[in-house]
């Protein structure tokens, strides 16, 4: 337990400009609780957070009076190696847990950005994940039991500590990128994984985002099976664009056991065809250095806008073309990695002095040019004061009429994070 001399001010929760009046840390599910009752009962807005490290993600809160910092609860609850388990506190970071189940040659194969400050609870309720999303999933494929606290301070459990469960409502989904609006997670069950044996990484290079785009869609349909699938149109393993000019970058990993890395390494080239500009093979220390760049990119750096857009894998290639083309016309930088065999796009504009109808001009140009090829757009960051300008969820849908009803049923004062989640939910 951290001492309150070692604890971050306030100003480390800023949300859109917003400081919370006071900042709370309970060691306790019974603390959570206590605090959440007092605070529905009093009408104050609380903000469940962690180390603070996605908090510019989601909308303009509309009240931000007390954060609940989940960093406290920790703990190991339960975990069995043999039967590939773990139940942890909610406040333990993604790095620690994966120190815990490195031990035991075990992992949770999820890698969203900044690992030791990414919170299981975070994690979930933001719905974060990374490059090898594309061939293990997310963080709803291994969620099998949660522990949540409600606005009113009522304590309720979804699934369990076994990978089969009884047949019902699958609770843990629900709260599956809430966002915390719709309880306060203390508690996360997961199914864990071996970890792979051996990996390798191999860099391609092409002439344009087609060729990129048409070798990443052969990989897909093939018989061989990339851990990730990245294409950028820089370099991460430079500080500036990749120095072949217009060039993208496909990277692509293996994982498993080494007779399957070499078989697939073997093949790689028979399957991307012969418009590949070069081929390498990453050094171990490269390798790792590129992880950890796709991993953290929707973050990393400075930047006057980051969206992120959810197209078809076949619209990725041309999509980068065109918002390549309209950011030069705009003389705004812009630098892109995709998860190409999931259809993610993430892309960071990095022009200074930006004005700011440019800005929203920029957004809407892509959240429009999206919907025409039937993807949709999420402002991840943007100035705090375009950010309700810029709708940064975009369209609700049809769907929002029930979620609306979830959120007056969980939480009918509207104290948990409000506004921050879409349609000012």
């Amino acid at each position: 337990m951290t001492q309150a001399a070692d604890r971050p001010p306030p100003s480390q929760f800023i949300i859109d400009g917003q400081v919370p009046e006071t900042v709370v840390y309970p060691a306790s599910t019974e603390e959570v609780s206590r605090l959440l009752k007092e605070a529905n009962e009093h009408g104050r807005a609380i903000s469940p957070v962690g180390h603070g490290a996605f908090l510019h993600l989601g909308g303009v809160p509309k009240r931000y009076e007390q954060a609940l910092c989940t960093t406290e609860l920790s703990a190991i609850v339960d975990y069995q190696p043999t039967d590939m388990t773990i139940t942890v506190g909610a406040g333990m970071s993604l790095a620690q847990l994966q120190a815990i189940l490195g031990e035991n040659g075990q992992w949770l194969p999820l890698d969203p950005p900044c690992p030791e400050r990414a919170t299981v609870g975070g994690v979930i309720a933001a719905n974060l994940n990374g490059p090898t999303r594309f061939s293990q999933g997310t963080v709803r494929d291994f969620l099998i039991g949660i522990k949540v606290v409600r606005a009113d301070g009522t304590l309720i459990k979804g699934g369990g500590q076994v990978v089969k469960n009884v047949a019902g409502y699958d609770l843990p989904k629900l709260y599956c990128g809430s966002f915390g609006t719709l309880g306060v997670i203390v508690e996360a069950t997961f199914m864990i994984r071996p970890r792979p044996e051996a990996q390798t990484t191999f860099a391609l290079t092409f002439s344009s985002a087609e060729k990129a785009g048409e070798a990443a869609l052969k990989l897909t349909g093939s018989d061989m099976q990339p851990f990730f699938l990245e294409l950028a149109n820089f370099s991460p393993l430079s500080s500036s664009r990749d120095q072949q000019g217009d060039a993208y970058c496909l990277f692509v990993g293996f994982a498993g056991i080494q007779e399957e890395i070499d078989d697939q390494r073997n093949h790689l080239r028979d399957v991307v065809g012969d418009d590949i500009g070069s081929i390498e093979e990453l050094s171990v220390d490269e390798a790792q250095t590129l992880s950890q760049a796709l991993r953290d990119f929707p973050v990393s750096g400075p930047a006057t806008l980051r969206c992120k857009v959810s197209l078809q894998p076949t619209q990725l290639a041309a999509f980068c073309t065109d918002l390549e083309s309209e950011a030069q016309r705009r003389h705004a930088p812009v630098r892109l990695l995709a998860r190409a065999g999931n259809g993610i796009l993430y892309a960071t504009f990095e022009g200074e002095a930006v004005p700011d109808d440019q800005i929203l001009s920029l957004v809407d140009w892509i959240r429009v040019h999206a919907t025409g090829s039937n993807g949709f757009v999420v402002v991840e960051e943007i100035l705090s004061a375009l950010k309700e300008r810029a709708n940064v969820w975009g369209s609700v849908g049809k769907a929002f009429p029930l979620m609306q009803r979830l959120k007056d049923t969980l939480d009918p004062n509207g104290i948990l994070n409000p506004g921050r989640f879409v349609g000012g939910i």
